[in-house]
């Protein structure tokens, strides 16, 4: 792992919001720290369990590195599970690894987006102009 702190993560990385208003930035943000901690083949699915030639008698490097795959994965699911909504991880956490439970993440949320995204442009296309008020403040409205 590139860095044993977690505290450039935990401050670079917004927490998710549980109706998936930041998915978007929180899924770049998330994905760039994760990889930077050298951990996204977790995330991707792309670094399965190791598993033993005889599962009954594995080797001392087996034992190994199936022991440095789970740290990998625990360290994964710590990470995941600081910048998560509880209600979203109690949802997917049997899903079994970190790999299945982000993807099922990014379905939910990807799905909130867009939702999300649709509301803002109705409400965007149903503001109108007050009269009553400054052209400047109006153009703040519209920004934020």
């Amino acid at each position: 792992m590139s860095s044993t702190s977690y505290t450039d993560f935990i401050a670079g990385v917004e927490k998710l919001d549980g109706k998936g208003e930041n998915w978007l930035l929180f899924e770049q943000q998330f994905t760039i720290a994760v990889k930077h901690k050298e951990l996204w083949s977790h995330f991707d699915g792309t670094s399965p369990r190791p598993v033993p030639a005889d599962k009954d008698a594995p080797t001392p490097v087996e034992t190994a590195n199936i022991a440095a795959w789970d740290k990998k994965e625990n360290t994964s699911l710590y990470l995941l599970t600081m910048k998560i909504p509880q209600p979203t991880y109690a949802k997917h956490k049997r899903k079994g690894t970190v790999a299945a439970v982000w993807t099922a993440i990014v379905s939910e949320f990807t799905t909130k987006s867009l939702l999300a995204r649709t509301t803002l442009r109705r409400n965007f296309m149903n503001m109108k102009f007050d009269p009553r008020k400054t052209l400047s403040s109006e153009l703040d409205r519209l920004q934020v």
